[in-house]
């Protein structure tokens, strides 16, 4: 299989949405046109919006893949994602924690409907934990993929997300594992994302 045709397998299995909806017609989320790139001769990334620049320095290889928002760091393909949303405490932007802790909770019951209702996928002990690193706070969650309507050559075992607010963003880092794959290196890499991650601009 090229490596292309990976990527394509990858980007099926992953299955994220275009992270558009409204959640009880109070809260709505966006996609945000963003590009990432990797610094020459140096294994960091950049990902940049026309109103934000966020660097993640790293000590693994990493290498960008041709499928918009998608690296690859070791063997584990991560997607980096930049959301806005509206409707939402939008005087405080995102600054107060607790605020903080009840939007990314939102958000991560909105992607649990939409992985359920649009894409028939079988959410199996999805998990939750708050995580305060020397970045930002950070709501990870993650569940077990059971059943799929989508069929891939590569089945995803493990949905892996790292969410954290930034401004009026959110940043969200997803590591769909395959049935193959490594949990906890999965995890090492995302946790390595979310200490290397530096705001250049907002």
């Amino acid at each position: 299989m090229t490596a292309k045709n990976k990527m394509k397998n990858f980007f099926f299995i992953t299955l994220i949405g275009l992270f558009t909806g409204n959640v009880k017609g109070q809260i709505s989320f966006s996609q945000v046109e963003s590009k990432i790139k990797k610094l020459k001769d140096k294994n960091e990334l950049i990902c940049s919006t026309p109103s934000m620049a966020l660097k993640f320095p790293l000590k693994r290889d990493v290498k960008v893949s041709p499928q918009n928002n998608f690296v690859t760091l070791g063997n584990q393909t991560i997607q980096i994602m930049i959301l806005k949303f509206e409707g939402y405490k939008k005087e405080k932007k995102g600054q107060n924690l607790n605020n903080q802790k009840q939007l990314l909770n939102t958000y991560f019951k909105y992607e649990l409907e939409y992985f359920r209702n649009d894409l028939g996928v079988e959410i199996i002990n999805p998990n939750t934990q708050w995580v305060v690193t020397k970045s930002n706070g950070w709501f990870i969650w993650y569940f077990k993929v059971g059943k799929i309507q989508i069929q891939a050559n590569k089945q995803t075992e493990i949905q892996l997300f790292s969410t954290t607010v930034i401004g009026d963003k959110i940043l969200v880092i997803n590591a769909p594992i395959l049935i193959s794959g490594d949990f906890s290196k999965a995890a090492i890499i995302v946790n390595e994302l979310m200490e290397a991650l530096t705001i250049i601009k907002q």
